[in-house]
């Protein structure tokens, strides 16, 4: 019998628990309710209690009575990722469903995120609104997200329909699909990419496909880099091309659209794992910023509008080398042999002689602070044009295969190129 684990505070939200329990015992499954309640009152409509849940860490409950509030959300979101990640393991569980304000938001879905892609993972939130950003909730990871609308205190019109709705993705999933990622048989290639450098990048995603590799695009908006560069490190990806590297910049200025709490594994966690990596500049020259949030001096500033509520905005040239000082460091650290491939005419679109954004003084500041990196193992190389340009992720594309035969992970012999 397949079984579906329910994280939830069982002294708050014991109806919604058992509710739950319901819909997927009547699709012929077992729901197994996991209790992570830290308050003082007692919890109803459990299989595995918040007593359980913490002896994984070694520890009685009472041990955590003298705790803060705070202390025990956080201990706890510690041991249920641990309990649910042995569920999964020992093959007890196959998928998981969670609703919940920030408490148990924040605890279920550490739980999911400690859980492989594909596998399925829902949850039904009221911090799923506003301007509240996606990085708490679901990480790096494929969990499905539905907004709660109203809050959860008890069941009614609203939250009976929000939970069915979310219970049911997670059955659908469980019957009819959530098999856990796995390679097949061709090389993977992982690529980054976002609108400003989408057409080079495509480019260089319909040659390496052409020439038989399976390639990943990710968006380089805050998750994608770091979901990438996760699956480089669990060994789901076998070469990256990372074109677009504007995450890194966006870290420098604290914000933007494309800030991610997480963009700081970009260039760490695949090159720790040594994987063959090709790397260019896509990107390292803008930041996107809504009008109500521009940086200092913009009426010194070169500013596109991308749409009514956001702009992409030069760096200035006395800024340049600090803004992209630590894509520098990253690339200097490196240890085993990279490509890093620099354009000639431009980052992105709307770069060249006549666009919004043509600045060659600010390029020719990134480019000559990235030549000076004092590093054997990076293999500086010049494509005339740019970036943004099918002939130009063509070339980009060939240097990856290049590289992946260098590596030892292809045989040139067996790939059309």
């Amino acid at each position: 019998m397949k079984t579906i684990a329910i994280i939830e505070s069982c002294d708050t939200k014991y109806r919604e628990a058992q509710y739950i329990r319901e819909l997927v015992e009547k699709e012929g499954m077992k729901g197994l309710v996991i209790d992570v309640a830290t308050g003082p009152y007692p919890s109803y409509n459990y299989d595995v209690s918040r007593e359980d849940i913490v002896q994984v860490m070694g520890v009685h409950w009472q041990d955590l009575e003298p705790r803060s509030k705070g202390e025990k959300i956080d201990f706890m979101r510690g041991a249920v990722t641990k309990y649910v990640r042995k569920l999964y393991d020992d093959g007890q569980i196959d998928g998981v469903v969670s609703i919940g304000g920030l408490q148990n938001t924040v605890m279920a879905t550490s739980a999911m995120r400690s859980l492989p892609i594909g596998f399925p993972k829902v949850m039904a939130t009221t911090i799923a609104c506003g301007r509240k950003t996606f990085d708490p909730v679901v990480g790096e990871k494929d969990i499905v997200v539905i907004p709660a609308i109203c809050d959860f205190t008890g069941l009614n019109l609203v939250t009976r329909q929000v939970i069915a709705n979310a219970t049911a993705c997670c059955i659908g999933m469980v019957k009819t699909a959530g098999h856990v990622l796995k390679k097949g048989d061709r090389p993977v290639i992982g690529v980054t990419l976002m609108g400003i450098t989408n057409t080079g990048c495509c480019a260089a995603i319909d040659e390496l496909e052409r020439c038989g590799f399976e390639t990943l695009g990710f968006h380089a908006t805050g998750v994608g880099g770091p979901t990438m560069e996760q699956m480089a490190e669990e060994g789901l990806i076998d070469g990256i091309l990372d074109m677009t590297v504007h995450e890194i910049t966006e870290e420098y200025f604290g914000g933007g659209f494309s800030y991610g709490e997480n963009a700081c594994t970009r260039l760490r966690k695949s090159v720790k794992a040594r994987v063959p990596l090709v790397v260019s500049v896509g990107g390292i020259d803008f930041i996107d910023f809504a009008p109500s949030e521009f940086p200092p001096r913009t009426e010194e500033r070169k500013v596109m509008y991308h749409n009514a509520t956001m702009a992409h905005i030069k760096l200035l040239p006395d800024e340049a080398a600090d803004a992209t000082a630590s894509f520098r460091e990253r690339l200097a650290a490196i240890d085993y042999p990279v490509k890093v491939l620099l354009p000639t005419d431009g980052m992105r679109h709307n770069t060249r002689k006549g666009e919004e954004l043509y600045w060659p003084e600010v390029d020719e500041i990134i480019i000559d602070e990235i030549r000076k990196i004092d590093n054997p193992n990076l293999e500086f190389i010049t494509i005339p044009g740019n970036l943004d340009t099918k002939e130009w992720g063509i070339q980009a594309a060939h240097h990856m295969i290049d590289e992946m035969v260098e590596r030892g992970v292809i045989r040139k012999e067996d790939h059309n190129y």
